[in-house]
């Protein structure tokens, strides 16, 4: 990318592609608590209506940013999280992943809600695009 190009949307998607991609890589094989499930869901987010936002993955969750993050080209300092994400672990009774699906922000008060637990990213996602769009 040129020095003074702008971080686009799509650049954002693709790069957390990648991201995503390869942090699935790096957990296969592994005994970590963390499912390599990061890439179904960004694929399954990036489908849906959640493509309007950019997308940031911290840890085992996605979360998005109503703009560029200010340490991206072109990023702004008045950025904000949106109030919901999507958490996933290895929390099925076998051991398989579990997508929560939660609104308001993860780690702060007052506590997010819990509005979905299920083994498929795009029923993740859907319900994440409702949370997100429901006062637009």
């Amino acid at each position: 990318m040129a020095e003074d190009a702008r971080w686009s949307l799509d650049d954002d998607w693709d790069w957390q592609m990648r991201c995503a991609r390869a942090h699935d890589a790096l957990l296969r094989g592994t005994d970590s608590w963390v499912p390599p499930v990061e890439e179904e869901l960004v694929l399954a987010a990036r489908a849906s209506a959640l493509s309007r936002w950019y997308p940031s993955t911290s840890h085992n969750y996605l979360r998005f940013l109503d703009g560029p993050a200010p340490w991206l080209p072109g990023g702004r300092d008045d950025v904000r999280y949106l109030p919901g994400c999507i958490s996933f672990a290895k929390d099925g009774a076998d051991g398989s992943a579990v997508f929560r699906v939660w609104s308001g922000f993860l780690l702060q008060t007052p506590d997010p809600v819990l509005v979905l637990a299920t083994p498929e990213a795009v029923v993740a996602v859907e319900a994440l695009v409702k949370v997100l769009t429901t006062d637009d």
